[in-house]
């Protein structure tokens, strides 16, 4: 409880002290930390009591509308396609479902009588006959992505000013504080108490990896400038939040980030500094780098403990040997698994709300990887997420196993530990920390991986 009233104290300390740049928010920041520390907790849906009835067909019966998302889908007198088609209906056709199976195939009724579709090409979702939506970069003017270095102050004041703007439909929850006095922030977009699905997204993991921050940020202030006129391919914006609550963590690792962008004079405390000064010394004399100080620091992927995130997660961590058996500026798993807070904060974060999928962004590589060693049906469900976001995005699919690389990752203790579906995307192809000049191809790319992946859940 201490630790987490010094937080909130801290987090108004900063956002009141955001560098020279004058505030763009009028909200105060006693209003915002309002809305700090409250993680809501979802129902548990074991707990829940609706029964599923199933008929002697095996269909699970239901009374609903449902709409074909493809461009046409046959209709048929039987389930199976090599059965009759009864008729092809175009995109957005509405049908009166009474029936869901598990083995493909969904019972409608149409033109007074009983027929069957796919429920690979249906969706519960309403499909607006207006498909048509053109959005302006002008409208998207809280998160700055004209800069190279977007940092943690600069974030502080976006959240307060998209916290002031659109706070109907966002919370924000502080999940953790890291060693250097910096909050973990989550940003909850749509309702969690009434939606019964969760997708969450992870940036800023590592710390010269923060180009994926400043995307997770752009693609909020996207989602919630647009919440109420914007839709995908029909699928409007408000509905897909109101089905499939978004949780983002914008920068898990801001001391990491701060280091590696302002190298020590990022660092808010002696005691820090001290240290990554000895690890630098350590690492020059035993070979681990031949860079200077600042550059050394420049491609610093842990945190303020020099503990690497991507190797702290219990999930076989005895086994993600590095190689590296001292805290540095990368590869050192810690003295043992779960021991920083950062780590702490995504596993409270999957407390009480168990996500339907779980997104981590990196860099480098323009690709999606789907698959930590999980057992059929999680494997094939992973791989249609990777699958579907991989199309609208332009990116490849990863399809082995990712193996040694799982080991003590954040992907593979939520695939594996937990029984979620993770994505693990990496963003961009040069190296990193990337260049601002690769953040357009990328936010054209991901512009529209968030609707497409509450699509699936939705309709999984």
């Amino acid at each position: 409880m201490k630790r987490t009233i010094v937080a909130v104290i801290l987090v108004v300390v900063l956002l009141a002290g955001c560098g020279n740049k004058k505030p763009k928010s009028n909200v105060t920041l006693t209003d915002m930390t309002k809305y700090e520390h409250s993680v809501t907790v979802a129902a548990d849906p074991g707990k829940q009591d609706n029964k599923i009835v199933k008929d002697a067909d095996g269909y699970t019966v239901v009374s609903d509308t449902v709409y074909v998302t493809s461009n046409t889908l046959n209709i048929r007198v039987q389930p199976g396609t090599d059965t009759d088609v009864l008729k092809t209906v175009p995109y957005g056709t509405p049908l009166q479902r009474t029936g869901k199976g598990d083995f493909g195939w969904d019972r409608i009724y149409f033109e007074n009588t009983t027929a069957y579709v796919s429920n690979d090409y249906i969706t519960s979702l309403t499909i607006l006959e207006n498909r048509t939506f053109e959005y302006s970069n002008a409208m998207l003017s809280i998160v700055d992505t004209s800069r190279q270095i977007y940092d943690y102050r600069s974030m502080c004041e976006d959240l307060a000013e998209l916290r002031e703007r659109y706070g109907d439909h966002m919370k924000l929850n502080c999940i953790g504080t890291t060693k250097d006095d910096r909050s973990i922030f989550e940003i909850v977009i749509g309702d969690p108490e009434k939606a019964k699905k969760h997708v969450f997204f992870c940036g800023g993991i590592c710390g010269a990896e923060y180009m994926t921050s400043l995307l997770c940020m752009k693609q909020a202030e996207y989602c919630l400038c647009y919440y109420d006129s914007g839709n995908y391919n029909g699928f409007a914006y408000r509905e897909l939040c109101e089905n499939a609550v978004i949780h983002v963590i914008p920068m898990l690792n801001p001391d990491g980030i701060a280091i590696s962008q302002q190298y020590l004079s990022g660092v808010h405390s002696e005691a820090i500094i001290t240290d990554l000064k000895k690890w630098f010394e350590r690492d020059s004399v035993k070979g681990g780098t031949s860079l200077s100080l600042d550059n050394y620091l420049m491609f610093f992927y842990a945190n303020a403990n020099g503990v690497d995130l991507r190797r702290n997660f219990r999930y076989l961590w005895e086994n993600s040997n590095t190689g590296v058996t001292e805290p540095s500026s990368e590869g050192y798993p810690g003295a043992e698994p779960e021991s920083e807070p950062e780590t702490l904060a995504l596993i409270r974060q999957l407390t009480g709300t168990k996500p339907d999928l779980i997104v981590a962004y990196h860099t480098t590589g323009s690709n999606i990887s789907y698959n930590y060693g999980q057992s059929e049906p999680r494997l094939s469900q992973a791989k249609r997420y990777a699958e579907a976001a991989a199309e609208v995005m332009n990116y490849d699919v990863n399809k082995e196993n990712a193996g040694f690389r799982s080991y003590g990752s954040y992907e593979g203790y939520c695939c594996l530990e937990r029984g979620i579906p993770t994505l693990g995307i990496a963003l961009g192809s040069g190296a990193t920390p990337l260049s601002l000049n690769e953040f357009n191809a990328i936010w054209n790319a991901c512009r529209e991986s968030w609707a497409v992946l509450q699509l699936q859940v939705i309709d999984y």
